[in-house]
């Protein structure tokens, strides 16, 4: 059995302003569980940021790495999501 710090393990720094999808951040789980034997870990930023932030931690094999970033980002990308166009348009509204 692998030391867990070499288990693969995806670290995402998310924003403070953002919000997560439930279903969408269920399939990231999923596919980096049955396609990477990764895990995934986040943590929420204290400072702004444009977006979430996927770091990849631990072991990944060789190779494996350039396919999982793409594979994983845009899940990433739909997994959190921000309300701040809320906010202008009721800047709009006003």
């Amino acid at each position: 059995m692998l030391p867990a710090a070499l288990h693969p393990v995806l670290l995402v720094i998310v924003p403070p302003d953002w919000e997560a999808d439930p279903p969408a951040l269920a399939e990231l789980k999923r596919c980096l569980a049955d396609e990477y034997g990764a895990r995934l870990h986040l943590r929420q930023a204290q400072a702004p940021m444009k977006a979430p932030l996927p770091l990849f931690c631990g072991f990944w094999p060789k190779g494996i790495t350039r396919y999982a970033r793409r594979d994983v980002q845009p899940r990433v990308d739909q997994a959190f999501f921000s309300l701040e166009w809320l906010d202008v348009l009721a800047d709009d509204a006003v």
